[in-house]
């Protein structure tokens, strides 16, 4: 097999580590794991903090980076009940989505969908699991609830909007350009107010006076003003990412006063037993009986060669939706 590390350019650049593709033993996979010929891998933001060594794979885990990822089943452990050699199958990982193949927990995987592509079934684990937790699983998420998506154009962002109304939900969002708002808005969020605005907490009282109930924060510190004033009395301020700070100045009065809830977490350093638990859940009561209606979206695809391009890519930002690696077949 093959995968990519990340490794030091050398003394002649003054660059961040590059990706490299190099030559390793094909794992095997242990009881209830399986072994999966990777097609698609997803990209995600925490792959370029684990390349600036500012957020390490969890304890147990590969330096091969990759959160997630789509192919067929090619070996089954022991212990491995419901799959077979040849399924289609995306996994939710830990690590070591960048590969051509790679070993996951048989709880931590989903069967793509007919009529998916193994490209869309890349984009989908990382991001479900992590807005199924946070909405539906710690935010307690019910139909008829307003919800605020920051970053609303992220791979996370676009599957949260998809989503909170499959489940009922009336969605809004924030964007960082007037470019992507609109195209948010034809994904079902309404409104979208652009958050780098100097009134954007005038345009989101006038545009959503009657406040949210939750309040899904990719972004941090820079849009915590919006997140307090959206929050409606008893509304839930779900913290997933700290992209632009981490520092946050806040009255615990008012928190008292309007009963808000506070909570943050992050999938990939959660311990397997809890993974599976979120895949379980959303098996047994989410939408994924009917996934169309949480297709995600992508924003780009690149050869598993050009994954340099890719991360340069993602790295760029302004996306709307989540950028691939599809590998050769």
């Amino acid at each position: 097999m093959r995968h990519v590390l990340f490794q030091d350019p050398g003394p002649a650049s003054a660059g961040p580590p590059v990706p490299v593709w190099v030559d390793a033993a094909t794992p095997t996979p242990g009881p209830e794991q399986v072994l999966i010929e990777v097609h698609a891998a997803g990209l995600n933001r925490a792959d370029l903090l684990q390349r600036d060594a500012d957020y390490r794979p969890p304890a147990g885990e590969s330096a091969v980076p990759g959160l997630e990822c789509a192919g067929r089943i090619v070996a089954l452990g022991s212990g491995v009940t419901d799959l077979r050699i040849g399924d289609r199958v995306c996994a939710l990982l830990g690590s070591g989505g960048y590969a051509t193949h790679v070993v996951a927990p048989q709880a931590q995987v989903l069967a793509v969908p007919d009529k998916w592509s193994m490209t869309e079934a890349a984009a989908l684990p990382e991001a479900l699991a992590t807005a199924w937790w946070n909405l539906r699983m710690l935010g307690g998420l019910r139909p008829g609830d307003r919800v605020l998506v920051h970053a609303a154009n992220s791979g996370v962002g676009t599957m949260a909007v998809r989503l909170a109304r499959a489940l009922g939900a009336s969605v809004a969002g924030t964007v960082r350009t007037a470019a992507l708002a609109e195209r948010v808005r034809v994904l079902g969020a309404d409104p979208v107010v652009v958050s780098t605005a100097a009134d954007a907490e005038r345009t989101l009282r006038e545009q959503a006076p009657e406040g949210f109930d939750i309040v899904l924060d990719l972004v941090g510190a820079a849009v915590a003003g919006l997140t307090l004033t959206g929050l409606r009395t008893g509304g839930r301020w779900l913290c997933v990412g700290v992209l632009s700070g981490d520092e946050v100045a806040l009255s615990l009065r008012a928190v008292i006063r309007r009963r808000l809830v506070l909570t943050g977490g992050s999938i990939r350093s959660l311990p397997a037993t809890e993974k599976a638990a979120i895949l379980a859940d959303l098996r047994r009561s989410g939408p994924w009986t009917a996934p169309d209606g949480i297709r995600p979206v992508l924003a780009a695809t690149y050869p598993a060669t050009g994954v340099t391009t890719a991360l340069e890519h993602l790295e760029r930002g302004g996306l709307l939706g989540k950028i691939v690696l599809d590998f050769p077949r």
